[in-house]
């Protein structure tokens, strides 16, 4: 029973945020050399945290034929519907998603649910995601 309690105390607290889901879909991108991105986003925030991010990691910001697009949506400002909220789960707040893009096509995308307010550690944890499976230099 006490093993019971423990396990429940610790599933509280590990964390809010729901499963990570990602796709490759040009495997022939893989281990490619990307020294530029430009990053379009749907909201300032989303702008200023993946810039922040991929600054860190050394990429050049600016025109080029790698984009990663980042969005960001809020649940809870975008669900109006008072029947979709009492019959939904809406356990989440926001979701976000992250595709990056070669000359237009689409080369992966990666996305996560979330709780609480979007912050800089989401970002950080998806764009690394990303640069391991595409074994980015």
């Amino acid at each position: 029973m006490k093993n019971i309690f423990l396990a429940i105390f610790f599933l509280l607290f590990l964390g809010c945020d729901g499963k990570i889901y990602k796709n490759i879909y040009d495997k022939s991108k893989i281990g490619v050399s990307v020294s530029s991105v430009e990053i379009i986003a749907n909201d300032e925030h989303s702008l200023a945290f993946s810039k922040k991010v991929m600054e860190k990691k050394g990429f050049v910001l600016g025109k080029s034929n790698y984009k990663l697009r980042v969005e960001h949506r809020d649940y809870t400002k975008s669900c109006t519907n008072p029947l979709s909220k009492t019959s939904s789960d809406y356990s989440y707040e926001g979701l976000l998603v992250i595709e990056f893009f070669y000359e237009d096509r689409k080369i992966y995308s990666i996305y996560r649910d979330f709780k609480g307010k979007v912050n800089e550690k989401l970002f950080t944890t998806l764009i690394d995601i990303m640069i391991d499976d595409l074994e980015i230099r």
